[in-house]
């Protein structure tokens, strides 16, 4: 048996770990009462009283059932169910998580506990996000990422009779509606950003699709000049400020090769001469820090990923453009190797989608070309088997007259023929009258 001191907003709870009569881990949680600040002697001597008059076995002596006598609140369990996790999680994911534990102490407060939490508790808070916030059903998948295994894990630990969780709907995926921009329009897009610091960013991203992180990550040795190809294998984030530079991507999927077109590669050659020209122009003043990586400023700084996002709305503002997000420019090539026919598989591995459905659902509607030739199949071959009732009449028209004219053309030639033999008979009575005059003379 051991136990220790958990801090939940602000308030020392001392944690004892256990064993039942049955050999399964417990623990028990108990508040001190005692705020954090200027508190931990005791606290601590309050942890040792506990631990001095625990006695599991006695515990268990009255009933055999496992005792949910914990006082945790729900939103403290949540909140170290997370800090717990945090090795886990890419820095952007953590945070977003945190922001998530924002709202969840906002309607949950502080006076539920983690073993009172029913089913209809998840559901109010579910039916919250979307009356009174106005969230989609995405956002409520992000939540349900946290409560679900959170609750699971404090059934598995004994902390809970059961899991409420275990009897939620499930939540339906809304069908997402993509802005994006077609050939003309990013056409027009680059005889605008060209004339910018993002023209070479741009330009990447509505051809390739990559995400801004990799973008922003992509360094000179992914680059192979020589064989032709681009490789997506770190990104960069911009997290509160504080870059994380990272070779651990989305998914495993988004560690790719592709071919290095030659329109990108001309504008890489060409950002490269940049760099060495800029780096002789700052001397000592430029920063080599990021000196492997291909999207820097003019003195060494690394692409700031969320000042790219606002600079490029800012350029469409300006210029009077469609508005659609950064990260639309991924939306837009998906949407032009649709429209050039491109498999959904090729497409999927073009993206770096971790599994074949990602793709389909988000792209397969805007694949308009394949729905016509699918109409124009089912149409004649129907055409074939089913004709119009007008066009049965007019066949049936045609039909009789190419009867009535085969008859007509049949009768002039019974008639020529007649004709014919009656003259052939009159030549040869002809022909015995004189004859029967020779005789006679």
């Amino acid at each position: 048996m051991t136990g220790s001191l958990k801090v939940k907003n602000g308030i020392y709870y001392a944690v004892i770990n256990y064993k039942d009569n049955y050999g399964k881990y417990k623990q028990k949680w108990i508040t001190t009462g005692l705020k954090e600040r200027g508190n931990k002697k005791e606290a601590q001597k309050f942890l040792k009283e506990q631990l001095d008059k625990f006695n599991p076995e006695e515990t268990y002596k009255q009933s055999p059932e496992p005792q949910f006598d914990n006082d945790i609140l729900f939103v403290d369990y949540v909140a170290q169910y997370i800090e717990d996790k945090k090795e886990e999680l890419s820095p952007a994911v953590y945070y977003g998580y945190r922001n998530q534990m924002n709202v969840i102490k906002a309607f949950f407060g502080n006076k539920l506990k983690l073993k009172d939490v029913t089913y209809h508790h998840i559901l109010d808070f579910y039916d919250y996000l979307k009356k009174e916030r106005g969230n989609k059903n995405i956002t409520l998948k992000h939540h349900a990422t946290i409560l679900s295994p959170a609750l699971r894990k404090a059934y598995r630990d004994d902390l809970i009779p059961k899991n409420p969780y275990e009897f939620m709907p499930h939540i339906k995926r809304e069908k997402i509606r993509m802005n994006f921009y077609n050939k003309d329009e990013l056409e027009e897009l680059f005889k605008v950003t060209d004339k910018t610091p993002l023209k070479l960013i741009v330009r990447v991203a509505a051809f390739y699709g990559f995400r801004r992180s990799e973008l922003v990550g992509l360094k000179w040795d992914a680059i192979d000049f020589e064989n032709k190809m681009i490789t997506i294998k770190h990104k960069v984030l911009n997290v509160k400020g504080v870059y994380y530079l990272s070779d651990t991507l989305k998914t495993q999927a988004s560690n790719r090769t592709l071919p290095l077109l030659p329109e990108i590669e001309q504008m890489l050659l060409e950002r490269k001469n940049e760099i060495e020209h800029n780096k002789e122009i700052f001397g000592k003043s430029y920063n080599y820090k990021y000196v492997d990586y291909v999207f820097v400023d003019d003195i060494g700084d690394i692409f700031d990923p969320n000042l790219v996002t606002n600079r490029f709305r800012n350029i469409l503002k300006r210029n009077h453009l469609k508005q659609i997000r950064f990260h639309d420019l991924r939306h837009s090539c998906a949407s032009l190797l649709v429209a050039c026919k491109i498999p959904m598989k090729n497409i999927q591995e073009w993206l770096g989608h971790s599994n074949f459905n990602t793709t389909a659902d988000v792209y397969s509607h805007l694949d308009y070309t394949a729905k016509y030739e699918s109409a124009n199949a089912i149409s004649n071959a129907l055409t074939n088997t089913i004709e119009q009732p007008a066009k049965i009449v007019e066949k049936q028209v045609e039909e009789k007259q190419e009867v009535e004219m085969v008859k007509d053309e049949n009768l002039d030639d019974e008639i020529a023929e007649l004709e014919r033999k009656l003259e052939e008979k009159k030549k040869e009575q002809e022909r015995r009258k004189r004859r029967q005059r020779d005789f006679e003379m």
